[in-house]
């Protein structure tokens, strides 16, 4: 027999979620991590971003597994998950050489270094 979602959660005595679409989307206050999410580039907001950053960085590099589960042999576990296993270092130490390789073209074509 199938029960469906709000017929689960009635029978625990919950309030069925009410979907996304109906809830609208929530504006954060400037200085929120979310709000940077959600495209503001003012100050605050890349700072808080920033930090939110730093923070979750440290928390996936303190999971032991976490390089494991992201998968080896590329830039985003060498960086994330601070793995430093030859696979990560030569991903990371080819997406660095082409990320450098594609500013000194642009620099060349005299177009914005970034």
């Amino acid at each position: 027999m199938s029960t469906s979602y709000d017929e689960v959660m009635v029978s625990l005595g919950l309030e069925p979620s009410t979907p996304r679409a109906e809830r609208g989307r929530v504006e954060h206050e400037h200085g929120d991590h979310r709000r940077y999410v959600q495209g503001c580039r003012c100050g605050e907001c890349r700072e808080a971003f920033r930090i939110y950053h730093v923070a979750w960085r440290a928390k996936q590099r303190s999971k032991p597994s976490g390089a494991d589960r992201a998968g080896h042999g590329k830039p985003s576990t060498y960086r994330n998950y601070g793995c430093r296993c030859d696979e990560c270092r030569a991903a990371n130490s080819a997406d660095v050489a082409a990320y450098r390789a594609r500013r000194r073209e642009r620099a060349a074509k005299g177009g914005e270094g970034r």
